[in-house]
């Protein structure tokens, strides 16, 4: 069996002259809690980080970074470790970045941004936004944990519906980052107007963390809004998916929230807050406005177009307090599922094209059949259905072995690819490589694929930051 790389001392000495050594860590705990990650089966040995570093600042990250090049040491990056997608396990041993101390945050309203390091937690950020009368464009179901930076260099919207508000992306106004050399440069601009042109904060926002290191963010204000609440219950989860069609066909106000449930996780959802779950599968859904009446005259334009596919109920949910307990269900029900079924879950990201959702819908429900180790397992059926998104999820036994969960997360991602390519989509949420490389490929081009590899070698010939995402290491 490999034994676990222990790092070297000078490099340690180095590093502490940098951060002190209050900020550097060669604890095998550290380490071990700095390289795991969602992916349901164990590390290996030889991926541990071989260091933790701690850094307060741009400089001190630059300081590391232009040590790794010296000394020819890999770096990656970690916020909280929330990605999906398998981006935050390293492959190799090397100096793990921890981005926690970065967590200045300062809105200038009189300037119309507010400005974040990324180790600042989602969570806080939209608590102390909304204090102020504004809206964070990012609602990811991890956002009492997940890091700024993180959401960021996946442009991930989370739940929101891209064709109501569009991406996180698009409210960046500039960021500052660390590129694989050790240099620090700016992007963007201060100004409300965003530039035309070549501007270089679009080669980081989503750019999988393999161009450079985010050191801080700049985002537009938005005004809060008023909103309104509603659910409807279906029958057959088809007919949910044609109600969804008929809204955009329809030209009806897009929402900001619409997510779903199937039958057996809205009654698991609904039973551990208390409630009296549905006859059958919700979806819900939040309007919004600049009055309380926009946002209520906007959901009944939607409920038009649901109550033409013959629900089995439809409510105007007005008890906040009861809406909190459905909307939380939903975004937490992952842990729910585990707590239920004793397991760890694993789910993927299905994106249907407009035309073809009711039929992805269907792929879906029948997700795992045939499979030789995920077909063994019970389905659930969520997502944000509103931007056409599904989460296939399965509970994986805690006592399968390494292998067996292997071969499960190799299926998830496979079946995941065959579908988007089959609807001409892509993942919404999770960044485009790592464990995805493979569908990038196939999905786009090898040409298209050695663009990427091409400008990554230009901006970081070492190798050096977070070696393996783009490659795809297993």
């Amino acid at each position: 069996m490999p034994t676990i790389l222990e790092p070297p001392r000078d490099l340690l000495n180095r590093l502490e002259s940098i951060l002190t050594p209050q900020y550097v860590s060669a604890d095998i705990f550290e380490r071990i809690k700095n390289t795991i990650d969602s992916i349901p089966y164990d590390i290996e040995k030889e991926q541990l980080a071989l260091a933790v570093a701690l850094p307060n600042s741009a400089r001190e990250i630059s300081e590391i970074l232009k040590l790794a090049n010296e000394e020819t040491v890999p770096v990656f990056i970690r916020g909280s470790g929330t990605q999906l997608a398998g981006s935050t396990r390293p492959h190799v041993p090397g100096i793990m970045i921890n981005t926690h101390r970065l967590t200045k945050f300062e809105i200038f309203e009189e300037d119309g941004f507010f400005e974040c390091e990324p180790g600042c937690i989602c969570g806080d950020v939209q608590t102390e936004l909304e204090r102020r009368g504004y809206f964070l464009p990012m609602a990811p179901g991890s956002r009492p944990i997940a890091s700024m930076g993180g959401l960021v260099s996946n442009n991930t919207s989370g739940h929101l519906i891209d064709a109501c508000l569009g991406k996180p992306g698009d409210y960046v106004m500039g960021l500052e980052v660390v590129l694989p050399n050790g240099e620090i440069i700016e992007t963007g601009t201060k100004g409300l107007r965003r530039p035309a042109g070549t501007d270089l904060t679009k080669f980081f926002v989503g750019g999988d963390g393999l161009l450079g290191v985010v050191t801080k963010i700049r985002m537009r204000l938005i005004p809060d809004f008023r909103k309104a609440f509603g659910l409807v219950v279906y029958d057959k989860l088809t007919s949910l998916a044609r109600g969804v069609q008929r809204m955009y066909y329809e030209k009806r106000p897009i929402p900001l929230y619409m997510e779903f449930m199937d039958r057996d996780t809205s009654r698991l959802a609904y039973q551990i807050k208390g409630m009296t779950p549905p006859d059958g599968a919700i979806i819900f859904f939040v309007s919004i406005g600049t009055s309380e009446k926009e946002a209520a005259e906007k959901l009944s334009e939607v409920f038009k177009s649901f109550k033409a596919e013959n629900p089995l109920e439809v409510e105007i949910v007005e008890d906040r307090e009861v809406w909190e307990k459905i909307s939380s269900a939903r975004e937490f029900i992952g842990s729910y599922i585990q707590q239920e079924m004793k397991s760890t879950v694993i789910s993927a990201e299905v994106v249907s094209s407009l035309r073809g959702l009711v039929e992805c819908m269907e792929d879906s429900m029948n997700f795992n059949k045939g499979l030789p180790a995920l077909g063994e397992l019970s389905l659930f059926l969520l997502g944000h259905i509103g931007a056409l998104t599904m989460h296939p999820a399965m509970p994986l036994p805690k006592e399968w072995d390494n292998t067996k969960k292997r071969q499960a997360v190799k299926e998830k991602f496979q079946k995941e690819a065959e579908l988007n390519i089959k609807y001409g989509t892509c993942g919404g949420e999770w960044g485009q490589f790592s464990k995805r490389k493979d569908f990038f490929i196939r999905r786009y081009g090898p040409s298209a694929y050695e663009m990427i590899v091409a400008l990554k070698r230009a901006v970081d010939p070492n190798n050096i930051l977070n070696p393996g995402v783009l490659e795809g290491y297993r």
